[in-house]
């Protein structure tokens, strides 16, 4: 029985070697790595203006995965830590990138959760109404950090309960219509 068990691990254990081996050389991995590089801007960032703090977050969370240590996420990484964000979605975002970085987030944490609602859910920024969609946000931030308040957990998670559709979905609002995006957001 004890054989049999280590054969079971030993061959898990070389599949996967092998398959992260094969997914790490891939052309198409290889290509869109390359594309990523030679498009970003000379101040770290990535995408336009407008959209380069989500645009960096978003790519940032890609290269941590798959080029960790390369000059392109370093960089990435120093520009968003630079950026003074407010608004919730930009918050957490923010936070989940350089937490993972291993970038301190103090005080964007501090910010995170004086943005929370007296109903427990969080708003775009600290005078907007709660929603789903950065209530959710707020709470996969605070994931990402080991967060160890629980009861503002708790009561954000309970914000989301109460404003779930009938039909068991969330829509990106309290009483919005139920969509496959929101509601998969939650339940991650």
């Amino acid at each position: 029985m004890t054989k049999k068990i280590l054969n079971i691990i030993t061959a898990c254990v070389v599949l996967l070697f092998i398959s992260s081996l094969s997914f790490a050389t891939s052309p198409s991995i290889t290509n869109g790595l390359s594309w990523l590089t030679a498009n970003q801007n000379s101040d770290g960032s990535f995408g336009i203006t407008e959209t380069s703090l989500l645009d960096t977050t978003n790519v940032l969370d890609s290269l941590k995965l798959l080029q960790p240590t390369s000059t392109s996420y370093l960089t990435g990484v120093t520009w968003l830590s630079s950026q003074s964000v407010t608004s919730t979605d930009f918050l957490a975002r923010q936070i989940m990138s350089l937490s993972s970085a291993g970038v301190g987030i103090t005080s964007d944490l501090t910010n995170l959760i004086a943005n929370k609602n007296t109903d427990n859910g969080w708003g775009g920024d600290l005078s907007s109404t709660s929603m789903i969609i950065d209530t959710t946000l707020a709470l996969d931030a605070l994931n990402a950090v080991n967060y160890s308040n629980q009861a503002t957990i708790s009561n954000a998670l309970l914000y989301l309960v109460t404003n779930q559709n009938s039909d068991g979905g969330w829509g990106f609002y309290a009483g919005d219509d139920s969509n496959v995006y929101m509601t998969a957001m939650v339940l991650q």
